[in-house]
C-alpha cells in the first residue's frame, strides 16, 4: 500500500470519530463550550509545563546538585591542603630545631639534672643507657631509670618536667608500683628516649 493510500485509509477510519466529536460539540451550550476550552487550555498548560520541566528544569537541578557536590569536594581538598601545609611547616620547624640540638647532649646528664630539680636524685637507684638503631641522619639514645621510694607529687613533678623538655625526648615506658612496706611511696621504672643529630 502506498503512502497516499495509507493516509486515505486512516482518514476513512478517523472520519466517524471526527463526525461524532463535531456532533457532540454542536450539542454543547455556550457555557459548556467555554468549560471545555478552559479544560483543554489547562491540559495543554500542564503538558507544556511537564515538557519544560523534563527538558530544562530537571537537567538544571541535576547540574546544580553536581556543582554543589564539586564545591563541597573542593572545600574538603582546600582543608586538606591547609592541613598538609601546616604539618609541613611544623615538620620544617621541628627539623630546624633538631638541627640546632647540641651534638654533645647527654641524656644521662640531663636526667640527673632533672632529678636534682625534682629533689629525687638520691632515690635514683639505676640508670642504664642504650643506643637504638639510628633513623637516617638522627640517632636515638635510650636510658632506663629505676627510682625507688618516691612520693607521688615528686614523681609527677619529675615526669612533667621531662614531658615539657625543650630537647627531643619522650617517655616510652612508665611503670609505677606502690611499695610493700610504705603505701605512700612508689617505685618507678621509666624508659626515656632522645633523638639527636648523628
Amino acid at each position: 500500500m502506498t503512502r497516499s493510500g495509507l493516509l486515505r485509509a486512516l482518514s476513512r477510519k478517523a472520519d466517524p470519530w471526527i463526525h461524532r466529536l463535531r456532533l457532540a460539540w454542536e450539542r454543547l451550550t455556550e457555557r459548556e463550550r467555554r468549560l471545555v476550552h478552559l479544560l483543554a487550555t489547562l491540559l495543554a498548560g500542564l503538558a507544556l509545563w511537564t515538557a519544560v520541566t523534563a527538558l530544562f528544569w530537571d537537567p538544571y537541578l541535576a547540574k546544580r546538585e553536581e556543582i554543589e557536590g564539586l564545591k563541597s569536594e573542593m572545600l574538603k581538598v582546600l582543608g586538606l591542603s591547609q592541613e598538609i601545609q601546616s604539618t609541613r611547616a611544623l615538620i620544617n620547624a621541628q627539623t630546624r630545631k633538631l638541627g640546632q640540638e647540641e651534638r654533645g647532649f647527654s641524656l644521662i646528664a640531663y636526667l640527673e639534672e632533672e632529678a636534682d630539680h625534682a629533689h629525687i636524685r638520691s632515690q635514683v637507684s639505676r640508670m642504664t643507657p642504650r643506643n637504638l638503631p639510628s633513623e637516617g641522619a638522627y640517632r636515638i639514645g635510650m636510658v632506663s631509670m629505676k627510682i625507688d621510694s618516691v612520693d607521688l607529687p615528686h614523681a609527677v613533678f619529675f615526669l612533667a618536667r621531662l614531658e615539657r623538655s625543650p630537647h627531643f625526648i619522650r617517655i616510652t615506658r612508665l611503670s609505677m608500683k606502690r611499695r610493700f612496706n610504705d603505701h605512700s611511696k612508689l617505685d618507678l621504672q621509666i624508659d626515656v628516649e632522645a633523638v639527636q643529630p648523628t
